[in-house]
């Protein structure tokens, strides 16, 4: 299992302002290439998470995302010289503020939740206790924590950094990958390995992977159970709207009966209370569907 950098986008790789949905605009903060090449180069597979809850806002859609990761990677590539510098591109869409309505809901995706950083682990084969996660916010912050990452604010900011309570801080990224080189070495412990009889060496690997593992597939069910209950809500809500489209249509027959009976006050008045109730449930009803 390979380590790797869990690397935000916006504030991080590129300015953090109103062009993340833009691909003309996409530009790299200053040293961002050569940074990276410096981590490809030690051995860390590379991996954006990144929250895009513009999509459900309407600011942009998935397929600007998408266009936008393909022309970062396009800078990236063309100024490290490599070809897929970073490997893969996580990001999350949904926003609980959106408007859009597909998009308007809490996910385990969305950070400061590690759903992001567990799936690229699990897909990528990854080993978390050798991994880093460098961003510029507390949350992506308490996504590499919970997934038992270290963590590496970039900020200069110092409410923020006191907020994120991050392993380290570094005013810049470049910074940042000097603090992830300094301490590869212990990381990877070479003196303690040099010096470590082989199969005590392979049991420390195991023990690693076991961890890796365990740790992994507790993230990944408490993944697969948020999933399952957004499913299980969507499909509530489903129903309910069905149910108001009935109570719509007997609300309209309803009425259709009271004018009917215009000639008869008190009928009139008794089918029109029956309509209006109606009525008052039905938006009941979808009021609650929204929430």
């Amino acid at each position: 299992m390979d380590p790797a950098i869990f690397l935000d986008r916006d504030g991080t790789l590129v300015p953090d302002d109103a062009n993340a949905g833009i691909p003309a605009r996409v530009a790299l903060v200053d040293g961002a290439a050569p940074s990276l090449r410096r981590l490809r180069d030690a051995g860390f597979r590379l991996v954006v998470a990144t929250n895009q809850g513009g999509v459900a806002r309407g600011r942009f859609t998935e397929g600007d995302v998408d266009a936008v990761h393909a022309k970062l990677s396009e800078l990236i590539d063309q100024q490290t010289g490599l070809k897929r510098t970073i490997e893969r591109f996580y990001y999350c869409p949904f926003h609980p503020k959106g408007i859009i309505p597909e998009y308007t809901r809490e996910h385990p995706w969305r950070k400061p939740r590690p759903g992001m950083l567990l799936q690229a682990a699990q897909d990528m084969e990854l080993e978390l206790e050798r991994s880093w996660l460098i961003g510029d916010s507390p949350r992506d912050v308490a996504a590499g924590r919970t997934a038992g990452l270290r963590t590496i604010l970039v900020s200069r900011d110092k409410a923020r950094i006191a907020d994120a309570a991050a392993d380290y801080s570094a005013a810049t990224l470049a910074e940042a990958v000097e603090i992830v080189l300094r301490h590869r070495d212990e990381t990877t412990a070479s003196i303690a390995t040099a010096r470590t009889p082989a199969p005590a060496r392979t049991t420390a690997r195991r023990v690693r992977r076991e961890r890796d593992s365990e740790r992994l597939r507790r993230g990944l069910a408490e993944l697969t159970e948020e999933v399952r209950a957004l499913r299980l809500r969507r499909a509530e809500a489903s129903s309910l709207r069905l149910s108001a489209m009935g109570l719509q249509l007997v609300a309209v027959l309803v009425i259709a009966v009271a004018f009917l009976n215009l000639a008869d006050f008190e009928n009139f008045a008794r089918w029109a209370a029956a309509a209006a109730m109606i009525q008052l449930v039905t938006i009941t009803i979808l009021l609650f569907d929204r929430q």
